[in-house]
């Protein structure tokens, strides 16, 4: 069974991942670059949106950051694509926006970093959850295998070489290998709505 890489910068080299490369498999403004003009391309073959959404130690202003942030949202409902979603610092705002706006598309949370009670806010509100290289043990723990998800982001290794986060992942969570690759399948299918494919 392939290994899933939710979220990478870079194309993998081996044949046993599949991964979703940011630029290739989805499209969005990152906050950093919220002040650049970019035309929406056709989105018809992207798997999602992003990654966009609000930092606030690096980039332009957060009202600046906000306007795109609800351009790429409006994309993603009208378009039926899900939202892959960078968060620096902004997860109050961010937790209100999905509440105010009760969006129909899935939020992933890329990265995630925080403590189980940031874990338990996202979870509660209906977010997909992704892990990189970087996490908080316990909160990796506590994710539901059923939101959980695993990346690279622009770490320049394989999901499966090096540090093989896959096999972190199987130890912490207590499951065979087989089962956590199932699961992210699953995920991979039920987030995207589309069965895991190798480009």
């Amino acid at each position: 069974m392939p290994y899933i890489d939710f979220h990478t910068h870079h194309v993998p080299t081996t044949t046993d991942v599949i991964a979703v490369v940011d630029g290739r498999d989805t499209w969005g403004i990152h906050p950093w670059r919220a002040d650049t003009i970019s035309l929406v391309p056709d989105l018809s073959d992207k798997l999602a949106i992003g990654e966009c959404g609000l930092d606030a130690l690096r980039g332009p202003s957060m009202e600046m950051q906000l306007q795109v942030f609800l351009q790429q949202i409006e994309l993603s409902e009208v378009n039926g694509k899900p939202l892959v979603i960078h968060c620096v610092k902004a997860f109050d705002q961010l937790l209100r926006l999905h509440h105010e706006l009760r969006p129909k598309m899935p939020w992933m949370f890329h990265g995630f970093r925080g403590k189980p009670q940031q874990l338990r806010s996202l979870l509660t509100t209906g977010f997909y959850i992704s892990f990189g290289f970087c996490y908080n043990e316990e909160s990796l723990y506590l994710c539901p295998l059923e939101r959980l998800m695993l990346e690279t982001d622009d770490a320049p290794c394989s999901i499966v070489e090096l540090y093989n986060l896959y096999n972190k992942v199987a130890d912490i969570r207590g499951v065979s290998m087989s089962s956590l690759c199932a699961a992210m399948a699953e995920n991979y299918l039920s987030f995207f709505q589309k069965e895991p494919f190798q480009i």
